[in-house]
Formats: structure tokens, sequence, C-alpha cells
């Protein structure tokens, strides 16, 4: 039960939401307040109130409010709730509420129901950690496609999976084509974008923000994409931070971040495979995809990468390669269990991609219902192998000083 719970609406167009929300509320007498967060902070030093829970609305303001969150946590008791709702996407600005305390940050327009929800989860050492804000849809899934081998398809497959969660589930999806040298997801689906990765990688220290993602995204259909570029480039130089705040910024807005590695071993790709959900190793029954997967799961276990979030496809199940591996064979040379298998229909692949489609797109084949198998996979997979993690402190978690 809600001891007290104060709202703060940037401005009264908010009214509405701020009163289906109170509406929702356990607390029988919900405060109700329009305005900065200042006059939320003289209002609760005046009154001497501490509320136990509190919503926050920051409209479009940015990282300069972060000192009006310090000064509010000093009217609060320890262990206040304390959630923010805003129209920003600003990686720094969710940084800082996360260290100050605040259990999420959600982009509006927020859903009631889910505000009230996560406000009324007790916080254990069970909980699991907020990598990223949360949209009403539920769970936030980042899911990383690498080739065993070059040639492997993992390209195909994550192209064909992304769109099937795109079509078939509930959830906004993003394929990122992180090829930047190689990448072929724009041309297998006719896709024009004059942005796409390479403005991030070729001006790493660009400051992200929504303006910049929406230049970089292209629609089809229901599936958004960052493109890799058209011609062939030198691979520039790319931290891992900022991959990560690329990736943490895309789950400001989608629930399923697919992303297409390329087959180069670099910090970079690593910080994708550490930052993944869950992480799709795409390979083939035969002696070099083999020897090559083997040794991409040793890299996962060396970056410390929990083996559940692993999940091994066999694409062109079926071929007869002179050096067929058996699945047997594969599965105790690299220590893991092949989930799915996706059949060997290279015609339906190579008219997909001549009529610049994805193969489901097509007419249904077992191919396409292998990629709708493993995209309702990946779509009902939990992440929970990431074990308890530690209470997040901050601000609001410590006595006022």
């Amino acid at each position: 039960m809600m001891r007290s719970f104060l709202i703060v609406a940037s401005d009264s167009s908010r009214a509405s939401w701020s009163a289906e929300l109170a509406a929702l509320a356990p607390e029988s007498s919900p405060i109700l307040l329009t305005g900065s967060l200042l006059e939320a902070v003289q209002y609760l030093a005046v009154h001497q109130l501490s509320p136990s829970h509190m919503v926050l609305d920051i409209g479009s303001r940015g990282q300069e409010m972060l000192p009006e969150i310090d000064q509010l946590a000093q009217q609060c008791e320890p262990g206040t709730r304390v959630l923010v709702v805003g129209d920003t996407n600003d990686i720094v600005l969710y940084r800082g509420l996360l260290s100050r305390g605040v259990i999420d940050y959600l982009p509006m327009p927020a859903a009631p129901t889910e505000v009230i929800r996560l406000l009324s989860t007790l916080p254990t050492a069970a909980a699991p950690v907020v990598t990223a804000p949360r949209t009403s849809s539920g769970e936030k899934r980042v899911i990383a496609f690498v080739s065993a081998g070059s040639g492997d398809g993992g390209s195909t497959v994550a192209l064909n999976t992304a769109y099937a969660l795109s079509q078939l589930f509930n959830g906004s999806t993003i394929l990122v084509d992180m090829d930047y040298q190689f990448g072929m997801v724009a041309k297998n689906i006719n896709l024009q974008n004059q942005y796409g990765i390479g403005d991030l990688f070729d001006n790493p220290d660009h400051g992200l923000d929504a303006t910049f993602i929406k230049r970089m995204v292209a629609s089809y259909g229901n599936l958004h994409v960052i493109t890799a570029p058209a011609d062939l480039r030198y691979m520039p130089t790319v931290s891992a931070e900022t991959i990560r705040n690329l990736i943490t910024t895309l789950q400001l807005t989608y629930d399923n971040v697919v992303i297409d590695l390329p087959h180069v071993c670099l910090p970079w790709v690593a910080a994708v495979m550490q930052e993944a959900t869950h992480i799709v190793l795409v390979a083939q029954l035969w002696l070099k995809s083999v020897s090559h997967a083997a040794r991409l799961m040793r890299v996962f276990r060396e970056l410390h990468i929990q083996m559940q979030r692993v999940t091994p496809v066999i694409n062109r199940s079926g071929a007869k390669f002179k050096e067929a591996i058996d699945a047997r064979d594969f599965e105790r040379v690299c220590g893991t269990t092949i989930r799915y298998h996706l059949g060997n229909d290279i015609k339906t692949v190579v008219n997909a991609e001549a009529a610049g489609r994805t193969v489901l797109e097509m007419e249904p084949s077992e191919l396409s219902n292998g990629f709708q198998r493993l995209a309702r996979g990946l779509a009902n997979k939990q992440p929970s192998e990431q074990g308890p993690p530690p209470l997040r402190g901050g601000l609001f978690a410590r006595l006022k000083g």
C-alpha cells in the first residue's frame, strides 16, 4: 500500500493523464501538483511531507533538471519510490536518474497502468536490473546475430527473424545492420536511406539524441532499420561505449533491438554481445563452421556471457556437404545444444532477395515457418539467467543529509 503518493505534472496539458494515474493509485488521496520540480520541493517543505511514492513529469527538459532531483531527494525519507516520465530521449539524463535511485524513466505517453505497476513492485535483491526504460508492451530485448563462419547466413537469419518479430508479435522492432563494410540488409529489401550506421561510425563523438536517431532510421513496413553504408569503406575506430550508448538509446523507443554483427573480432563487437539479452549463433553443419562456432563459444565464456543467452541455430539444415558434421558432433564440440534448424531452401532465399523482399513475404514454406518459430522462441524467452543483482543505491535510498 502506498502511504502517500505525489504526482507532479509539467503543465496543464498533462491534467487528464495525471487524473487517470491518480485514479489508479492505491493511495486514497494522492497529491496532484502542476509545475516545476522546484515548486514541488517548496510544497513538500511547507507542508512537511515526505511521500513514499512519486511520479515526476519533466516534460521536454533534459539533464539540466538533475540538480532539482537532488533537491527533491532532500525532502524525502530513505526508500522513497520515484519514477520519472518525460518527452526526452537522452542517455545522459537516463543514467543520471538511475544513479540517483530513480527506479525507471518512461517516455511519454506512458501508460498509467505501467507506472502503477512499476511503483508497486517491491525492490528485492532478486529483482531484475533495469538496463533501459520499459515501454507499456513489456520486456526489452537486445538480440545479436552472429555467423559462426563467413557465409553461414547470419544476416539473412537476422533480417527475416526481425521481420517476423515486427509482424507477428506485439512490440516495436528495429534491425541495426552493424556490418559497416559489407552490410546487405538494405540491398536485400530494396531499402533506400541517405543515412545509417555510417553516421555514427564515421562520427563516433556525435551526441545521441532523438533527432539523430530518427535521421538514421528507415522503415520497411512495421520494421525499422538502421542500414550499413552502400559503399565499401575502411573500418573507423569506434569505442565500445559508443555502441552501448546507441543500444541503450534505442531501447528508449523499441522493445526489440535486433543487431546484425559483422564477422570480425573488435572490442565494440564484444560490447554488443555483452549487452545482448540473446545471442543467436548461426552455423552450418560443416567443418569450418563448427570449428568457428566452437571458438566463439569459448569467447562467450571468456566474456562471462551466460550460456542460456546463446541460441545456436543451424542454417541450411539438410544440406549435403563434402565435410558434413553430425548435429550431435556439433553439440559435443561446441559444448552447447542446438535450439533451432532452418531448412535448406536456397531457392526461396534467392527469389526473395531478387524481389527485394523477406522470405516471410514469399509463398509459405518450411523456411518461413522456421523463421517464425525462431522469432516466437526469442520473444518468449526471458533473460533471467543474469542472476540476482545488487540493489541500486542513490539519493532516494540514503538518509537525508
